[in-house]
């Protein structure tokens, strides 16, 4: 049985989040820790353009 490292699992984590589409931002290597930074998305609101009020004034 092939042993991996640690960076080598590191790099399968940082490309499955990828993979399922979540930006990663940092990925730091602790001993046996891995700790994956992911990017925040902004959140698109779609009805900020709209007008939504409903009186006559």
């Amino acid at each position: 049985m092939a042993r991996t490292s640690i960076e080598e699992k590191a790099l399968r984590l940082l490309h499955v989040f990828e993979r399922a589409g979540r930006s990663v931002r940092r990925v730091t290597v602790d001993g046996k820790k891995i700790e994956l930074v992911l990017a925040e998305t902004p959140v698109v609101d779609e009805f900020e353009r709209i007008d939504m009020r409903h009186d006559k004034t």
